[in-house]
């Protein structure tokens, strides 16, 4: 079996071998939040739906969507795991 955890090390494995940025992110809470207002979803067996916004999605799209923009927000802000750089310094 391949676990969660080996499966990150081996991404950040190859990440550090090809020079290639990576942010990690915590995935828990990403299926509960809309990406739309930040509003908790109610569900109704997969579909998720906003009660403040009206956004209603699948359950692992919304989830999928939660952990871009995680990423993209510590992109941002320079919090990256694995600079481009790293590979250079070696």
């Amino acid at each position: 079996m391949f676990t969660y955890r080996r499966l990150q090390q081996s991404v950040i494995s190859k990440a550090i071998e090809y020079g290639v940025s990576i942010v990690i992110v915590d995935p828990r809470n990403t299926s509960s939040t809309c990406p739309g207002c930040g509003e908790k979803l109610i569900y109704i067996y997969r579909l998720a739906i906003c009660r403040l916004c009206g956004f209603k999605i699948d359950r692992d799209s919304v989830g999928a969507m939660n952990i871009w923009l995680r990423a993209f927000e510590a992109y941002v802000e320079g919090a990256w795991v694995i600079s481009k750089n790293l590979r250079d310094e070696e």
